[in-house]
Protein backbone atom coordinates (compact mmCIF):
# COMPACT_ATOMS: atom_id res chain seq x y z
CA UNK A 1 0.00 0.00 0.00
CA UNK A 2 3.04 2.03 1.05
CA UNK A 3 4.71 1.71 -2.10
CA UNK A 4 1.66 2.48 -4.69
CA UNK A 5 0.81 5.77 -2.63
CA UNK A 6 4.47 6.80 -3.08
CA UNK A 7 3.71 5.82 -6.68
CA UNK A 8 0.63 7.96 -7.04
CA UNK A 9 2.16 10.98 -5.06
CA UNK A 10 5.42 10.99 -7.65
CA UNK A 11 3.11 11.42 -10.54
CA UNK A 12 0.64 13.93 -9.02
CA UNK A 13 3.85 16.14 -8.07
CA UNK A 14 5.08 15.97 -11.56
CA UNK A 15 1.03 16.69 -13.11
CA UNK A 16 0.71 19.55 -10.57
CA UNK A 17 3.84 21.14 -11.96
CA UNK A 18 2.89 20.84 -15.67
CA UNK A 19 -0.75 21.28 -15.60
CA UNK A 20 -2.39 25.13 -16.11
CA UNK A 21 -5.86 23.64 -15.65
CA UNK A 22 -6.20 21.94 -11.94
CA UNK A 23 -9.74 21.87 -12.14
CA UNK A 24 -11.61 19.44 -14.85
CA UNK A 25 -15.39 19.12 -15.18
CA UNK A 26 -16.13 15.43 -14.68
CA UNK A 27 -13.48 13.55 -13.23
CA UNK A 28 -12.54 10.33 -15.41
CA UNK A 29 -14.46 8.15 -14.05
CA UNK A 30 -18.01 10.04 -14.36
CA UNK A 31 -16.66 9.87 -18.47
CA UNK A 32 -16.53 6.63 -18.25
CA UNK A 33 -19.71 6.11 -16.59
CA UNK A 34 -21.27 8.66 -19.39
CA UNK A 35 -19.72 6.87 -22.43
CA UNK A 36 -20.73 3.09 -20.79
CA UNK A 37 -24.93 4.86 -20.98
CA UNK A 38 -24.65 7.09 -24.05
CA UNK A 39 -22.74 3.89 -26.11
CA UNK A 40 -25.94 1.37 -25.13
CA UNK A 41 -27.95 3.69 -27.45
CA UNK A 42 -25.83 5.72 -29.39
CA UNK A 43 -22.83 3.54 -30.69
CA UNK A 44 -24.82 0.15 -30.20
CA UNK A 45 -22.48 -1.33 -32.59
CA UNK A 46 -19.03 -0.98 -30.96
CA UNK A 47 -18.08 -3.40 -28.85
CA UNK A 48 -14.49 -1.80 -28.08
CA UNK A 49 -15.22 -0.38 -24.90
CA UNK A 50 -11.39 -0.19 -23.92
CA UNK A 51 -10.85 2.38 -26.42
CA UNK A 52 -13.80 3.98 -26.14
CA UNK A 53 -13.99 4.57 -22.08
CA UNK A 54 -10.07 6.06 -23.28
CA UNK A 55 -11.07 7.94 -25.91
CA UNK A 56 -14.09 10.15 -23.42
CA UNK A 57 -11.49 10.79 -21.08
CA UNK A 58 -8.60 11.83 -23.44
CA UNK A 59 -9.32 15.24 -24.14
CA UNK A 60 -8.00 16.49 -21.28
CA UNK A 61 -4.32 15.09 -22.03
CA UNK A 62 -4.29 18.81 -22.90
CA UNK A 63 -3.93 19.67 -19.31
CA UNK A 64 -1.07 17.64 -18.70
CA UNK A 65 1.43 19.32 -21.15
CA UNK A 66 3.55 22.64 -20.61
CA UNK A 67 1.26 25.10 -21.64
CA UNK A 68 4.29 26.94 -23.22
CA UNK A 69 4.68 23.70 -25.92
CA UNK A 70 1.02 23.52 -26.31
CA UNK A 71 -0.76 27.01 -25.41
CA UNK A 72 -3.90 26.30 -26.78
CA UNK A 73 -4.08 23.09 -25.77
CA UNK A 74 -7.66 23.28 -23.37
CA UNK A 75 -8.98 24.86 -26.33
CA UNK A 76 -8.77 22.96 -28.96
CA UNK A 77 -9.40 19.60 -27.42
CA UNK A 78 -12.20 20.96 -25.57
CA UNK A 79 -13.99 24.14 -27.63
CA UNK A 80 -12.77 23.03 -30.98
CA UNK A 81 -14.83 20.58 -33.05
CA UNK A 82 -11.81 18.47 -33.25
CA UNK A 83 -12.62 15.66 -35.70
CA UNK A 84 -10.01 12.92 -35.39
CA UNK A 85 -8.91 11.17 -38.68
CA UNK A 86 -9.85 7.38 -38.03
CA UNK A 87 -10.12 5.04 -40.50
CA UNK A 88 -13.55 3.86 -40.87
CA UNK A 89 -12.51 0.06 -40.98
CA UNK A 90 -10.62 0.16 -38.21
CA UNK A 91 -12.72 -0.23 -35.66
CA UNK A 92 -10.59 0.48 -32.28
CA UNK A 93 -9.57 4.14 -33.85
CA UNK A 94 -13.20 4.54 -34.41
CA UNK A 95 -14.06 3.64 -31.07
CA UNK A 96 -11.37 6.23 -29.29
CA UNK A 97 -12.76 8.38 -31.79
CA UNK A 98 -16.64 8.27 -30.74
CA UNK A 99 -15.40 8.33 -27.39
CA UNK A 100 -13.49 11.62 -27.80
CA UNK A 101 -16.84 12.98 -29.36
CA UNK A 102 -18.32 12.78 -26.24
CA UNK A 103 -16.50 14.93 -23.73
CA UNK A 104 -16.38 18.12 -25.03
CA UNK A 105 -17.29 21.27 -23.40
CA UNK A 106 -18.72 23.70 -25.98
CA UNK A 107 -21.95 21.74 -27.52
CA UNK A 108 -24.27 19.84 -25.97
CA UNK A 109 -23.50 16.57 -27.30
CA UNK A 110 -20.52 16.65 -25.21
CA UNK A 111 -20.77 15.67 -21.25
CA UNK A 112 -17.93 18.66 -19.53
CA UNK A 113 -21.07 21.28 -21.58
CA UNK A 114 -23.44 20.14 -18.83
CA UNK A 115 -20.92 19.63 -15.89
CA UNK A 116 -18.52 22.56 -16.23
CA UNK A 117 -20.12 25.47 -17.98
CA UNK A 118 -19.01 27.01 -21.13
CA UNK A 119 -16.77 29.57 -22.63
CA UNK A 120 -17.35 31.85 -26.04
CA UNK A 121 -14.61 32.35 -28.33
CA UNK A 122 -13.86 34.92 -30.82
CA UNK A 123 -15.19 33.83 -34.38
CA UNK A 124 -12.05 35.06 -36.41
CA UNK A 125 -9.92 33.21 -33.61
CA UNK A 126 -11.24 29.45 -32.64
CA UNK A 127 -8.79 29.80 -29.33
CA UNK A 128 -8.81 33.77 -28.74
CA UNK A 129 -10.81 34.12 -25.06
CA UNK A 130 -14.20 36.56 -25.01
CA UNK A 131 -16.51 35.48 -22.22
CA UNK A 132 -16.68 32.26 -19.39
CA UNK A 133 -19.64 31.11 -17.75
CA UNK A 134 -18.80 28.55 -15.40
CA UNK A 135 -21.85 28.00 -13.44
CA UNK A 136 -22.27 24.30 -14.14
CA UNK A 137 -23.16 21.96 -11.60
CA UNK A 138 -19.12 21.03 -10.06
CA UNK A 139 -17.78 24.82 -10.38
CA UNK A 140 -20.96 25.46 -8.29
CA UNK A 141 -20.90 22.99 -5.95
CA UNK A 142 -16.60 23.92 -5.16
CA UNK A 143 -17.90 27.76 -4.42
CA UNK A 144 -20.58 26.20 -1.89
CA UNK A 145 -18.00 23.88 -0.45
CA UNK A 146 -15.36 26.39 -0.28
CA UNK A 147 -17.46 28.42 1.72
CA UNK A 148 -19.53 26.12 3.72
CA UNK A 149 -15.87 25.00 5.16
CA UNK A 150 -14.39 28.26 5.27
CA UNK A 151 -14.22 28.24 9.08
CA UNK A 152 -12.99 25.24 9.67
CA UNK A 153 -10.09 24.67 6.20
CA UNK A 154 -9.49 28.60 5.88
CA UNK A 155 -6.92 27.20 3.62
CA UNK A 156 -9.61 25.47 1.67
CA UNK A 157 -9.53 27.19 -1.95
CA UNK A 158 -11.79 26.63 -5.12
CA UNK A 159 -9.28 24.83 -6.49
CA UNK A 160 -9.02 22.58 -3.94
CA UNK A 161 -12.98 22.16 -3.42
CA UNK A 162 -13.35 21.40 -7.47
CA UNK A 163 -10.91 18.49 -7.19
CA UNK A 164 -13.19 17.49 -3.87
CA UNK A 165 -16.14 17.50 -5.51
CA UNK A 166 -15.14 15.67 -8.80
CA UNK A 167 -13.51 12.99 -6.24
CA UNK A 168 -17.13 12.50 -4.83
CA UNK A 169 -18.67 12.54 -7.49
CA UNK A 170 -16.55 9.40 -8.79
CA UNK A 171 -17.19 7.88 -5.29
CA UNK A 172 -20.97 8.12 -5.28
CA UNK A 173 -21.16 6.78 -8.82
CA UNK A 174 -18.56 3.50 -7.68
CA UNK A 175 -20.73 3.33 -4.42
CA UNK A 176 -24.17 3.93 -5.99
CA UNK A 177 -24.62 3.27 -9.56
CA UNK A 178 -21.54 1.06 -10.82
CA UNK A 179 -19.61 -0.75 -8.46
CA UNK A 180 -17.23 -1.66 -11.37
CA UNK A 181 -16.75 1.35 -12.87
CA UNK A 182 -13.27 1.81 -10.94
CA UNK A 183 -12.18 -1.62 -12.96
CA UNK A 184 -13.48 -0.10 -15.95
CA UNK A 185 -11.07 3.16 -15.58
CA UNK A 186 -7.94 1.08 -14.76
CA UNK A 187 -8.66 -1.32 -17.58
CA UNK A 188 -9.16 1.80 -19.98
CA UNK A 189 -5.80 3.25 -18.92
CA UNK A 190 -3.99 0.45 -18.55
CA UNK A 191 -5.26 -1.40 -22.36
CA UNK A 192 -5.76 1.46 -24.17
CA UNK A 193 -4.24 0.70 -27.99
CA UNK A 194 -0.50 2.69 -28.80
CA UNK A 195 -1.94 3.83 -31.94
CA UNK A 196 -4.81 6.35 -29.55
CA UNK A 197 -2.31 9.06 -29.24
CA UNK A 198 -1.33 8.59 -33.20
CA UNK A 199 -4.97 10.21 -34.03
CA UNK A 200 -4.12 13.31 -31.80
CA UNK A 201 -1.03 14.01 -34.12
CA UNK A 202 -2.59 13.83 -37.27
CA UNK A 203 -5.00 16.28 -36.31
CA UNK A 204 -4.95 19.34 -38.37
CA UNK A 205 -4.87 22.38 -36.12
CA UNK A 206 -3.70 20.35 -32.93
CA UNK A 207 -0.55 22.98 -31.79
CA UNK A 208 1.40 20.24 -30.10
CA UNK A 209 4.60 18.48 -31.81
CA UNK A 210 4.52 14.45 -31.08
CA UNK A 211 7.01 14.86 -28.18
CA UNK A 212 4.41 16.82 -26.50
CA UNK A 213 1.58 14.78 -27.19
CA UNK A 214 3.45 11.78 -26.33
CA UNK A 215 4.80 13.08 -22.97
CA UNK A 216 1.52 14.86 -22.03
CA UNK A 217 -0.52 11.23 -22.64
CA UNK A 218 1.97 9.14 -20.55
CA UNK A 219 1.77 11.58 -17.70
CA UNK A 220 -1.99 11.40 -17.88
CA UNK A 221 -2.37 7.80 -18.58
CA UNK A 222 -0.18 7.13 -15.08
CA UNK A 223 -1.90 9.22 -13.17
CA UNK A 224 -5.75 7.26 -14.14
CA UNK A 225 -4.02 4.48 -13.30
CA UNK A 226 -2.97 5.53 -10.27
CA UNK A 227 -6.51 7.06 -9.62
CA UNK A 228 -8.61 4.48 -11.11
CA UNK A 229 -6.47 1.74 -8.26
CA UNK A 230 -7.48 3.73 -5.35
CA UNK A 231 -11.40 3.94 -6.84
CA UNK A 232 -10.92 -0.14 -6.81
CA UNK A 233 -10.16 -0.28 -3.07
CA UNK A 234 -12.20 -0.82 -0.43
CA UNK A 235 -12.40 1.70 2.22
CA UNK A 236 -10.04 3.10 4.52
CA UNK A 237 -7.82 2.28 1.68
CA UNK A 238 -9.26 3.93 -1.12
CA UNK A 239 -10.11 7.25 1.04
CA UNK A 240 -6.38 6.99 2.47
CA UNK A 241 -4.96 6.69 -1.17
CA UNK A 242 -7.44 9.75 -2.21
CA UNK A 243 -6.19 11.63 0.94
CA UNK A 244 -2.36 11.48 -0.26
CA UNK A 245 -3.14 12.63 -3.97
CA UNK A 246 -5.22 15.45 -2.24
CA UNK A 247 -2.19 16.81 -0.13
CA UNK A 248 0.01 16.48 -3.01
CA UNK A 249 -2.23 18.29 -4.95
CA UNK A 250 -3.07 21.27 -2.18
CA UNK A 251 0.84 21.59 -1.97
CA UNK A 252 1.43 22.34 -5.30
CA UNK A 253 -1.00 24.86 -4.87
CA UNK A 254 0.64 26.16 -2.38
CA UNK A 255 -1.11 25.11 0.40
CA UNK A 256 1.01 23.33 3.26
CA UNK A 257 -0.55 23.05 6.31
CA UNK A 258 -2.83 19.89 5.36
CA UNK A 259 -2.44 16.29 5.79
CA UNK A 260 -4.38 13.03 4.53
CA UNK A 261 -7.11 13.06 7.24
CA UNK A 262 -8.28 16.78 6.81
CA UNK A 263 -8.14 15.91 2.98
CA UNK A 264 -10.21 12.81 3.75
CA UNK A 265 -12.70 15.50 5.55
CA UNK A 266 -12.89 17.79 3.02
CA UNK A 267 -13.66 15.13 0.45
CA UNK A 268 -16.58 13.37 3.29
CA UNK A 269 -18.32 16.71 3.31
CA UNK A 270 -18.40 16.92 -0.63
CA UNK A 271 -19.82 13.24 -0.61
CA UNK A 272 -22.09 14.96 1.70
CA UNK A 273 -23.03 17.60 0.00
CA UNK A 274 -23.76 15.98 -3.26
CA UNK A 275 -25.21 13.10 -2.10
CA UNK A 276 -29.06 14.00 -3.23
CA UNK A 277 -28.44 15.50 -6.25
CA UNK A 278 -24.68 14.87 -7.70
CA UNK A 279 -26.75 12.48 -10.64
CA UNK A 280 -28.87 15.12 -11.78
CA UNK A 281 -26.04 16.69 -14.16
CA UNK A 282 -24.64 13.10 -14.79
CA UNK A 283 -28.10 12.54 -16.19
CA UNK A 284 -28.47 15.60 -17.92
CA UNK A 285 -25.22 14.91 -19.53
CA UNK A 286 -26.10 11.17 -20.24
CA UNK A 287 -29.70 12.33 -21.97
CA UNK A 288 -28.36 15.67 -23.41
CA UNK A 289 -25.69 13.75 -25.79
CA UNK A 290 -27.91 11.23 -26.53
CA UNK A 291 -30.60 13.57 -28.06
CA UNK A 292 -27.87 16.18 -29.75
CA UNK A 293 -26.19 12.43 -31.04
CA UNK A 294 -28.35 12.49 -34.21
CA UNK A 295 -26.00 14.48 -36.93
CA UNK A 296 -23.00 15.53 -35.17
CA UNK A 297 -21.50 11.79 -33.60
CA UNK A 298 -20.14 9.27 -35.54
CA UNK A 299 -21.77 6.16 -35.96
Amino acid sequence: MKKMIKHTVFFLVVIATLSPVLGQAFNPAAHVYIAGKVARQVFPFTFDKINLYYGSIAPDISSYADIRDWPNGFCETHYRFTKLPYAWWNPIQKAFAQGWQIHNERRPWGADYYAHGTCSYAAASPCSLKLCNYGGYVPEQATILAAALEKDFPFLNLELAHFAIEVAIDILLVDNKDHTLGEKLLSAALFRSPGDVNLLADVDGIGANWDTLSSAESTFRNLVINYATALTLPDPLRMALLGEIGVQLANALGVMEIDSATVQLIVEAAINQCREDYYGPVSNAINGIIINNKSKLIK
